[in-house]
């Protein structure tokens, strides 16, 4: 907890010194590996802020905060071992009621966006899909619910996975480097902060109304149906 604190804190001061203390440092590492790894392989974390997150690590590791090759496999490992883990749901668990229920809980526009990509291009999915958020947690699941092979899944995991990771974070790290954000710094390190919670936020709600929504109409569907058998007894 107090390295959790120390954190905020340093993040709030833009104490560059304290986020690159080997602790602190290791922390950060793990959060965002875990971040990564659930954001990609768990439905229900799937409103994780991923984007903006490795955005703004490439503007960290401009700051000298952490070492480029290092994060970037540190991310990649994250990144790709939560979406074997989505697969693994698909194909070992996809027909258990827990998956069913988190299938179920998904807007949608990202089921049928992310069953439209895979049935139309196959694995090659797995690039376009990195790139969409939710739907990069969904096309693993189906691919497992699909029966595909383990070893072709793999390749493309990972091959995917080092796309997305790499071409963000270094879009961060040559933001970091520009002119404009030398002359801003400040504001634009708040305003990269603020993104990801923001994003947090706003996917907790839509998470949370998603679920009263559906909720509810199970309740109406179930009054319905109820008010039908009693009809019918009549």
């Amino acid at each position: 907890m107090d390295t959790i604190m120390t954190l905020y804190h340093a993040f709030l001061s833009m104490n560059i010194e304290t986020l690159s203390d080997p602790k602190v440092l290791w922390t950060l590492y793990g959060m965002l590996f875990v971040v990564l790894l659930l954001e990609c392989g768990v439905l229900p974390a799937a409103f994780l802020p991923g984007d903006s997150l490795l955005f703004l690590t490439g503007v960290l590791i401009s700051l000298d905060v952490f070492h480029f090759g290092l994060i970037n496999v540190i991310l990649i490992a994250g990144a790709a071992f939560g979406t074997w883990l989505g697969y693994i749901q698909g194909r070992w668990l996809g027909n258990t009621r827990m998956v069913k229920n988190w299938m179920a809980h998904l807007p949608a526009k990202y089921h049928q966006r992310a069953e439209t990509l895979f049935h139309k291009y196959g694995l090659f999915a797995l690039f376009f899909g990195r790139f969409i958020a939710f739907v990069r947690t969904v096309m693993p699941i189906m691919a497992g619910l699909s029966g595909l092979k383990s070893k072709y899944f793999h390749i493309y995991n990972w091959l995917s996975a080092t796309l997305w990771i790499f071409l963000i974070v270094t879009m961060g790290y040559l933001f970091g480097l520009s002119p404009l954000f030398k002359a801003y710094e400040k504001q634009m390190m708040t305003f990269l902060m603020l993104i990801p919670v923001f994003l947090l936020v706003v996917g907790l709600i839509a998470s949370l109304w998603v679920v009263i929504q559906r909720s509810l109409n199970k309740k109406k569907r179930q009054a319905a149906n109820s008010d039908d058998h009693s009809s019918l007894q009549k």
